[in-house]
C-alpha cells in the first residue's frame, strides 16, 4: 500500500439528527448498507491506478489543507466556489480575494468571515431575499411531532438496528462540535456532530459595537430567536469507512480534514443563516409520507430528486468514494470538496513505493508545496511539507515568473468549469502558452489592443484557480535553450504502448514516441539543450508542442542547475592574515592611546615648571591632534570594536573554521555571517577581480547559491541575461559547486 495512491475507503454516509423526540436517522446512502452488501462492495473496491491518471481532471477542484488535533475550535478550512464565481468571481471588488493564499488556506475564523461576506453580498443583489431566507413554521406541522418515517430504513445497518445506531451516533452535547470517531465491527464511523448552544444559536457570535455591523447583529438576533423554536438540537453527517489497518489513521485524518469538517461547517452556516438543515429534514419527512411503495421509483431516488440535502449526500458519496471532486449544491450555492490526489513530486519515491502513472517530478513544485494548492509527494500530509523553512524555497508569489501547462484542451476546460464562452476567464485560458510566463502574458495583454483587460493580480488569481481545480500545472516556461530529460517517474512500463499511437496522431511529422524520448536521454552523451534535437527553425513550434505533451503526461522533466559557493583554504588563510593585521593595528592604537593618557596624567600631576615646559606643551598639543584625528580616549570606532571582537572569537579554541584543512561551503549566503562576508569579498576583489558589472550580477546571484533555488529561476526573476550569467559563472567557476537535477 502507498499513501501516494488515492484510497478513500468510504462505505456509506448517514445523516442523523437529535430532536425532542430523540435521535433519528434522516437519510442514508447508499440505500443498502447491510453487512452482506458491504462485504461485496469491499471486495470489489480495488484501487486501480490507471483510473486516476490523465483523464481524472474533469471536475472543479477546490481543496485546502489544515492541521489536525481533533478539536472543532481548530483551524478548519472550506474553499467556497459558488456557481457565479466560476464566471464572475473576479469582477466584484468586495468578494473574497482569491489572489490571496488565505482563499485556500483560511482558518475557521476566515471561513465564517468569508461566508458572512458572501451572504451580505447575496442580500444586496437580491433585495427580496429576506422573505425567502426566513422560513416560517407552518401551523399544521407540529415541531415535536416530526418523526422520520421508517420506510426503506428498516433494514439493518452493518448488522445493527437503525434506532440503536442512531443513539450511538448522537453523542451528548459536551462531546459535540468536535471530532467524533468510533469503531464498530471493523467499520469506523467518523463525523463532526453539530450541536446548538443554550440560546438556540448554532454558533457563538461575538458582540460587535461598530455601527457598520448593526444590521448584521440584528439579523443574527432574528436567526437566534427563530432557532430557539427548533425541535432539532443536533445534526451529524457520519462517514462510514473501512481503510486498511496500516493506513487507518492517515485515511481517516484526510477524510476528516478535507471533506467532513468542511461539509459540516458549511451545513452549520446554512442552518444558522437560513434554517437550511431543519427545513430539509422537514421536507424529507414529508416526502417519505408522500411516497408510495407501489410507485415506479424507490424511496431513496425519490428523496434525491426532491431534497437537495439528500441529493448532496448521495453525490458526496459517489464522488468521494471514487476519488473525484464532489461539486455539491448546498442551498443553491455550489461548493466543492475532495481528497487531493498526489501527482506532484519534488523527490523520487523509493522504487518499492507505488504512485499514480504520469506523476510530475520537479523541484519547482516546492514553490506551491506549502500552500495547499497541490499535494506533494509521499511525505506531505495536509499540505505540510517536510521542509519547514519557507524562506529556503520559492515563494508562491513567484508563480508570475512561471508558465501554466494546461492539462486538457482549453475548450474542454472552459466547459468543465461552467464558464461562459466569452468571459474573461475563458479568454485567458485560450491565451495560455507553456512557453510564456504569466508575467510575460500580462505584459502582452497590457501592450496590446486586446479586449481582455486583466492585471497581474487577476492573472495570478486565475492561475491559482486552474491549479487548484487540477486544470493546469506550474512549469518553468518551455525554452529550446533549456535541458530536458526522460523523467525517472515516466510511465514507460504502464502507458507507453497506449500512448505511442496517441502521440503519433497528435504529431504525425515527428519521430515516434520511443525515438523522441531516446533523443532526449541517451547513454552515449550528456543531456543537451532541447534545440539540439530540433532540425530547423521551422520545426521549433511543433517540437515545443510535443515537449509540452510529454511533460503533461509525465514522460519528461526539466533539468535545473543548482550551485553552492565554495570557500577554499587559500581564501580563508588570506582573510585570516587580514584579520591578524587589523588586530595588530588595533592593538598598536590602544598602546599609543594608553601611553598618551599616562603622559597626560603625569604632566597634570606635576606642579613644577622648568625650562622644558614649552617642549611638553608642544608634545601634548601633538598628542591631542593625533587623538582627535585617529582614536578618541572616550570611545573607539564601533567597526574596529566589532572587528576586534570577531578576531578574539576566532582564537577561543581548537574548533575554528579557519583551521579546517577542507574547503567550506556557505550554506546560506543570503544570510552570511561577518566572516563569511569577508570570504565572499575576498573572492570578488582579489581572487576573481570581477568588474563592477559582474559584481552586480554576482550579488543578484548570491542568495540563489544555496543549492535549493535553480539558476533558471534566477533568470526568470532577476532580469539577468544568459550571456551575463554564463560570463559570471566562468569567472567564478573555481569557487562554486554545481549540480543538475530536476
Amino acid at each position: 500500500m502507498s499513501f501516494n495512491l488515492p484510497n478513500p475507503s468510504l462505505l456509506g454516509i448517514l445523516f442523523v439528527i437529535s430532536t425532542h423526540s430523540g435521535p433519528q436517522l434522516v437519510f442514508k446512502y447508499p440505500p443498502d448498507l447491510s453487512n452482506e452488501r458491504i462485504q461485496k462492495r469491499i471486495r470489489r473496491k480495488k484501487v486501480k491506478s490507471a483510473s486516476f491518471g490523465r483523464n481524472s481532471n474533469t471536475d472543479i477542484d477546490d481543496t485546502s489543507s489544515s492541521d489536525d488535533d481533533g478539536d472543532a475550535e481548530d483551524d478548519y478550512e472550506v474553499v467556497d466556489s459558488d456557481e457565479d464565481s466560476n464566471v464572475q468571481e473576479f469582477e466584484t471588488e468586495n468578494e473574497w480575494d482569491s489572489s490571496h493564499l488565505d482563499f485556500y488556506m483560511g482558518t475557521k475564523k476566515d471561513i465564517f468571515s468569508f461566508l458572512d461576506e458572501q451572504e451580505r453580498q447575496r442580500k444586496l443583489k437580491l433585495k427580496k431575499s429576506e422573505n425567502e431566507l426566513n422560513f416560517k413554521e407552518k401551523p399544521h406541522n407540529s415541531i415535536d411531532a416530526i418523526k422520520i418515517s421508517d420506510n426503506d430504513f428498516s433494514s439493518n445497518l452493518l448488522g445493527f438496528e437503525p434506532d440503536y445506531l442512531s443513539e450511538i451516533l448522537t453523542p451528548p452535547k459536551q462531546m459535540c462540535n468536535s471530532r467524533f470517531e468510533i469503531m464498530i465491527e471493523n467499520s469506523i464511523f467518523l463525523g463532526l456532530p453539530i450541536h446548538n448552544y443554550d440560546d438556540g444559536s448554532w454558533r457563538i457570535t461575538k458582540k460587535k459595537h461598530s455601527k457598520s455591523n448593526k444590521n448584521a447583529d440584528e439579523e443574527d438576533n432574528v436567526n437566534n430567536n427563530e432557532n430557539i423554536k427548533h425541535s432539532m438540537n443536533m445534526f451529524h453527517v457520519v462517514f462510514i469507512m473501512n481503510p486498511p489497518i496500516i493506513e487507518c489513521n492517515y485515511r481517516i485524518d484526510e477524510m476528516f480534514h478535507y471533506v467532513i469538517s468542511r461539509l459540516s461547517l458549511v451545513l452549520r452556516y446554512e442552518q444558522l443563516k437560513h434554517d437550511y438543515v431543519w427545513n430539509q429534514v422537514k421536507l424529507i419527512s414529508k416526502l417519505k409520507n408522500e411516497w408510495k411503495p407501489s410507485s415506479n421509483i424507490s424511496l431513496n431516488n425519490y428523496l434525491i430528486m426532491k431534497s437537495s440535502l439528500a441529493k448532496l449526500i448521495a453525490e458526496c458519496y459517489t464522488s468521494i468514494s471514487s476519488s473525484k471532486i464532489a461539486n455539491l449544491s448546498i442551498n443553491n450555492k455550489l461548493r466543492s470538496f475532495q481528497i487531493p490526489i498526489k501527482t506532484e513530486f519534488h523527490s523520487l519515491p523509493d522504487s518499492t513505493v507505488p504512485f499514480l502513472p504520469g506523476s510530475h517530478l520537479s523541484s519547482t513544485v516546492n514553490m506551491l508545496g506549502n500552500t495547499g494548492l497541490i499535494n506533494v509527494g509521499e511525505t506531505t500530509r495536509y499540505g505540510m511539507n517536510d521542509n519547514e523553512d519557507s524562506d529556503e524555497i520559492a515563494n508562491a508569489e513567484d508563480i508570475i515568473y512561471f508558465a501554466l501547462l494546461l492539462l486538457d484542451d482549453p475548450e474542454t476546460i472552459i466547459k468543465d468549469i461552467r464558464g461562459e464562452l466569452h468571459s474573461t476567464l475563458a479568454n485567458f485560458i485560450r491565451m495560455i502558452k507553456p512557453t510564456e510566463s504569466l508575467l510575460k502574458l500580462s505584459n502582452k495583454l497590457q501592450q496590446s489592443d486586446n479586449s481582455i483587460s486583466v492585471d497581474i493580480n487577476q492573472i495570478k488569481s486565475f492561475a491559482f484557480h486552474l491549479i487548484y481545480w487540477r486544470r493546469a500545472r506550474v512549469i518553468a516556461p518551455l525554452s529550446t535553450r533549456s535541458v530536458y530529460i526522460v523523467s525517472p517517474m515516466a510511465p514507460i512500463t504502464i502507458n507507453l504502448h497506449e500512448d505511442i499511437p496517441k502521440f503519433k496522431d497528435s504529431f504525425q511529422t515527428l519521430p515516434s514516441l520511443p525515438h523522441f524520448l531516446k533523443s532526449l536521454s541517451t547513454r552515449s552523451r550528456k543531456p543537451k539543450q532541447f534545440a539540439t534535437i530540433i532540425p530547423s527553425k521551422d520545426h521549433r513550434d511543433i517540437y515545443l508542442n510535443a515537449l509540452a505533451w510529454l511533460i503533461r503526461f509525465g514522460y519528461v522533466t526539466q533539468l535545473h542547475t543548482f550551485i553552492w559557493l565554495k570557500i577554499s583554504r587559500k581564501v580563508k588563510l588570506k582573510v585570516e592574515e587580514d584579520l591578524e593585521y587589523e588586530s595588530s593595528k588595533i592593538a598598536k592604537r590602544k598602546r599609543d592611546s594608553d601611553a598618551t593618557d599616562k603622559l597626560t596624567s603625569n604632566v597634570r600631576s606635576s606642579g613644577t615648571t622648568d625650562n622644558t615646559s614649552k617642549q611638553i606643551d608642544e608634545g601634548l598639543s601633538d598628542i591631542r591632534n593625533y587623538k582627535a584625528n585617529n582614536v578618541s580616549t572616550s570611545s573607539y570606532d564601533p567597526d574596529l570594536e566589532l572587528l576586534d571582537k570577531n578576531i578574539k572569537s576566532l582564537n577561543l579554541g581548537p574548533n575554528i573554521v579557519l583551521e579546517d584543512d577542507e574547503d567550506t561551503i556557505v550554506i546560506d549566503p543570503g544570510r552570511a555571517t561577518t566572516l563569511e562576508r569577508r570570504w565572499i569579498n575576498k573572492i570578488i576583489e582579489d581572487e576573481c577581480k570581477l568588474s563592477p558589472e559582474l559584481t552586480g550580477v554576482f550579488f543578484k546571484l548570491l542568495k540563489y547559491m544555496n543549492g535549493k533555488n535553480s539558476l533558471e529561476l534566477l533568470l526568470l526573476k532577476e532580469n539577468i541575461t544568459r550571456h551575463d550569467l554564463r560570463k559570471l559563472l566562468f569567472a567564478i567557476e573555481d569557487h562554486i559547486i554545481s549540480v543538475r537535477h530536476w
